[in-house]
């Protein structure tokens, strides 16, 4: 093959793609929606991790102080971890083309979802009772910080359980993708479930 002919290939192109696919070397098949989550979640981690050590580097400092772990943290773990599971279900049952029950598995998910966000709120109401402030103590803001910025990526996850939830209603034969939207707010769900046991176990030990 000349190199004239290798410079005027088009490889976006799917009749390319199908000659390439002869090769070693084959055209990436991942679905686009799911590229975007993986390199969100990659950016989400960075964010995390950042944070996770600049919360561990300032421990070093003489002002720092322990914050109390309310019960309520637990609670909210639990329902966390409710919310992937009942996610995975619904992913299961998308793929099997039960839409109706991956339905009542994605209600499931986004009302113990809401109960998460709301459980920290009363966290948060709860500390604050106490006087644990943010402007009081470095540790105590970066607690608030933390928390606040998973609720906020819980948020954004919402907003796309409400379109896939809205997609379930939809006749069978108009959602072809159904199954995908599904599985990447799972995929979605079990990546905050981890982020935030990371959180909590680091919260824990410090």
């Amino acid at each position: 093959m000349s190199i004239f002919s290798t410079l005027s290939q088009k490889p976006w192109m799917a009749d390319q793609a199908a000659i390439d696919n002869n090769h070693i070397g084959q055209a990436v098949s991942m679905p686009l929606p799911r590229v975007a989550l993986y390199v969100l979640m990659a950016v989400i981690g960075v964010l995390f991790s950042l944070f996770s050590v600049a919360y561990i580097g300032r421990m070093a400092y003489g002002d720092w102080r322990t914050l109390p772990e309310p019960t309520l943290l637990w609670l909210n773990t639990a329902i966390i971890m409710l919310s992937s599971i009942s996610f995975h279900q619904a992913t299961k049952n998308a793929k099997e083309n039960q839409i109706k029950r991956s339905r009542e598995y994605l209600l499931l998910s986004g009302v113990l979802t809401f109960g998460f966000i709301v459980g920290q709120l009363f966290v948060w109401r709860e500390l604050v009772s106490f006087g644990y402030f943010a402007s009081t103590n470095p540790s105590y803001a970066f607690f608030y910080l933390l928390t606040a910025l998973h609720i906020l990526h819980l948020a954004g996850g919402l907003i796309a359980w409400t379109v896939v939830t809205i997609k379930s209603f939809i006749p069978q034969k108009e959602t072809s993708d159904f199954a995908l939207k599904v599985n990447l707010c799972a995929v979605y769900w079990h990546f905050l479930l981890i982020v935030w046991a990371l959180l909590f176990t680091m919260l824990l030990l410090t």
